[in-house]
């Protein structure tokens, strides 16, 4: 059998499997897809029409989640597989049809990147409703990456700094892998010494054996590596409203990333603890085209039950004129509500 390989890269494939069964509110498969080691193998191979290959996905999961879902397990297979024709059938001469789904041994899944922490060590770290950003940075900018993930924040990013993020009682290590295994992301601030840092490359390169987006934000330093091929953004520590800004529009533009940035805009938004938060928030919202009946319906509503919202200047206006307006009880148009 030649050996070749699939045209796309597993953790793309398994991305993309998660944000479809996410949009189904499928999050037992949503969950048990994130938490896999994950890989694509040839089972067959037929010279006809050029050579046709034949693959299967095999997804390794923890003990405990394969336990949960082992009595629907046919089930939930056939139910990945289909979803797999989508993705595969721009490929004449590769067909991706067949999911295995095996469980990992303790020992597997303690040394496995993509192993899922517990939710209450996510917890402990990363607030809920945000998007999970680890910043890798080299410490002696640790004053103006530290302002950075202020203003993160206030645009629905939750940024993991190491020197900030660590209780003094925990070791440090642990935690910043416990960040690593739980990101939705990572955002390299490429500064000139960067690559003299023992860590930053190493969280590259976790970033990449989970299959997740390495973004390079160039301060002004060059991608390397395997980070190279990815398109970055460039910005400045000095200016880190107009950084953020790049930031999150670059997590919108990648598919990888879209739907969860996407997600927590929308609760950040409606769970906004400020009239700056409330204003910052406004233009990367009114940006997005995709968001979902429900999601535009909390946009509006925040307008009322949230003070902060509601009483930021011009952010209500700015949401009804882009979302349309609230029905009041009996109306049958938007436009029946007076404001």
């Amino acid at each position: 059998m030649p050996e070749a390989a699939f045209p796309k890269p597993t953790g793309e494939v398994v991305t993309t499997l998660a944000e479809i069964f996410r949009h189904q509110r499928r999050s037992e498969i949503v969950e048990l897809l994130e938490s896999a080691n994950a890989s694509i193998e040839q089972i067959n191979y037929d010279n006809w029409n050029g050579g046709t290959y034949t693959w299967a996905l095999r997804l390794d999961v923890p003990v405990p989640l394969f336990a949960s879902v082992e009595p629907r397990l046919e089930a939930i297979e056939k139910e990945i597989a289909a979803k797999l024709t989508h993705i595969s059938r721009t490929y004449s001469n590769d067909c991706l049809d067949t999911v295995t789904i095996t469980p990992l041994s303790s020992a597997g899944a303690a040394a496995s990147m993509r192993f899922v922490p517990s939710d209450l060590d996510v917890q402990r770290i990363w607030p809920s409703g945000y998007f999970r950003l680890f910043l890798s940075h080299v410490s002696k900018h640790q004053a103006a990456v530290s302002k950075l993930k202020e203003v993160l924040l206030l645009r629905g990013i939750d940024a993991f700094v190491s020197h900030k993020d660590i209780q003094p009682s925990l070791e440090w290590e642990k935690e910043i892998e416990l960040a690593l295994r739980s990101m939705h992301a990572l955002a390299a601030l490429l500064t000139p010494d960067f690559h003299i840092s023992d860590w930053a490359d190493q969280e590259i390169g976790w970033a990449f054996g989970r299959g997740l987006l390495v973004l390079p934000v160039r301060l002004p330093t060059d991608p390397y590596g395997f980070a190279g091929k990815v398109q970055g953004i460039r910005g400045n520590l000095k200016d880190p409203d107009d950084l953020a800004a790049r930031i999150v529009g670059a997590l919108l533009a990648n598919p990888q990333t879209h739907g969860e940035m996407r997600r927590a805009l929308v609760s950040s938004f409606c769970g906004a603890k400020s009239f700056p938060m409330a204003l910052a928030l406004l233009p990367l919202v009114v940006k997005v085209t995709d968001f979902t009946g429900d999601e535009k319906a909390a946009l509006r509503s925040a307008c009322f039950e949230n003070s902060q919202v509601s009483g930021a200047y011009g952010v209500p206006d700015a949401i009804f004129r882009t979302f349309g307006r609230p029905l009041a009880e009996g109306a049958k148009e938007a436009d029946d509500v007076p404001f």
